[in-house]
């Protein structure tokens, strides 16, 4: 097989360090999804995944201060973070004290009354434009946020996998002036990244769903140029993106959502894979629609021009299963159908089943993918579940992870901080 080696740069680990007293930033992902109709969190997964790293700060007696995100600008989930601060209270059975604010004087003076063994929550990072700018690691750094902060702390932690795609001031800004570490979380990722693309387990599917059309067909496009995989199944309304690309008609509401949308460019680019790419990319060959209340399977060329494509129909799972039998690796994320609506969530059930069934070493994507198999008991039986379906996905088609880089480029000046630190400090 041709194509570029993945591998994981280098990092300073926390057992590599002691934090006691020490005022320490860790940068979590507790984006969560959000019931649009009550605004309450629906799912904990992500909040308690980082649990592990907050309790051993907790444990040596650090000072922690968690930053973190929800939602983006324009998004129905872009709300405030403390209702995070109390179910993360809650879980640790120990407060999680909330500031409403970023960084500035009321963050300042949180930060001189925090006591060895506290826990901090700052706002949301993306409700201040400093966070999401597109500038460089060193252009974040000297920004005010992260200027203010990193004057006021020894050390950083990043623990957010999941959004280590993304090139923000609070995963890349820091470590260009504090030292430098990976949370407990983020190395487990780690690991399990490393323990598959570190051997020959080839051949190796994807399977991509859900409802990121516009970043998951530009990773497809990455995956497939380089070499990354041997077949690509795509489902969910990435699949329906596709299946237009193929000449399909899928009804007037969707094409209707592809002009609201603006994803006549991701129609493009699915015409350039199906181009260059046809026999490595597996489309559905039936659907799932909604009559008079109920679940329809039908053939492409039956779909009405009123009908919502809703899941994928069982011809596709049996198609599926003939393409992949014999696989050794799979990368499953994002959902087959709308899986929130009862009936529709049978495509999906049925791809990871089939996972399963075959034995096929399976990393699940985060969001919807992970809560159904960890529903379904499948998450041992099929092998890992990343916290990151996005971060996961860029760094298996091969592109570089800021985050990551960022973590990589600090750990020289890291290890030389932590030897210091050793030859002052009596160690037991």
């Amino acid at each position: 097989m041709s194509g570029k080696k993945l591998s994981v740069p280098e990092y300073v680990g926390m057992d590599e360090m002691r934090f006691g007293g020490l005022v320490t930033l860790l940068r979590v992902d507790i984006n969560s999804p959000i019931d649009p109709l009550t605004g309450k969190i629906i799912d904990y997964t992500r909040i308690k995944s980082h649990i592990p790293t907050i309790k051993s700060l907790i444990d040596q007696g650090a000072k922690t201060v968690l930053l973190a995100h929800q939602g983006q600008r324009g998004s129905q989930d872009f709300v405030s973070l403390r209702t995070h601060s109390e179910i993360l209270s809650s879980i640790l059975g120990t407060e999680v004290k909330f500031v409403p604010e970023v960084y500035g004087k009321h963050v300042d003076e949180e930060l001189l009354q925090l006591k060895e063994g506290e826990v901090l929550m700052l706002e949301n990072t993306r409700f201040i434009d400093d966070e999401t700018r597109e500038v460089s690691d060193e252009e974040h750094s000297k920004s005010p946020f992260v200027r203010s902060l990193s004057s006021r702390a020894s050390a950083y932690i990043n623990d957010a996998f999941a959004a280590a795609h993304r090139n923000h001031a609070s995963l890349v800004g820091f470590p260009y002036i504090l030292p430098a570490f990976a949370g407990e979380l983020m190395e487990a990722e780690l690991n399990a990244l490393n323990r598959v693309v570190g051997g020959n387990l080839r051949p190796t599917v994807f399977l991509i769903g859900g409802g990121k059309v516009a970043d998951s067909i530009k990773i497809i496009l990455r995956i497939l140029e380089s070499n990354s995989a041997d077949k690509v199944v795509v489902t969910g309304l990435v699949g329906n993106i596709f299946l237009l690309a193929s000449g399909a008609r899928l009804g007037k509401k969707m094409s209707a959502y592809i002009a609201e949308k603006g994803l006549e460019d991701a129609l493009i680019t699915a015409r350039k894979i199906l181009a260059e790419y046809s026999s490595k990319v597996v489309l559905p060959v039936d659907i799932a629609v909604e009559r008079s209340g109920k679940r329809v399977e039908v053939d492409l060329h039956s779909v009405a021009e009123d009908d919502s494509v809703m899941d994928i129909g069982e011809r596709t799972i049996s198609v599926v299963r003939d393409e992949i039998s014999g696989f050794r690796t799979a990368f499953m994320r994002g959902p087959a159908g709308v899986v929130e609506k009862p009936g529709f969530e049978v495509g999906t059930s049925k791809l990871l089943q089939l996972l399963a069934d075959l034995k096929i070493y399976t990393v699940i994507g985060g969001g919807h993918t992970r809560i159904m198999a960890e529903k379904m008991g499948l998450v041992e039986k099929l092998g890992y579940a990343s916290t990151g379906g996005g971060a996961l996905l860029t760094f298996l088609s091969g592109e570089p992870l800021p985050a990551l880089i960022a973590l990589s480029q600090a750990a020289q000046r890291t290890r030389l901080f932590v030897r210091k630190l050793d030859a002052r400090v009596e160690r037991p």
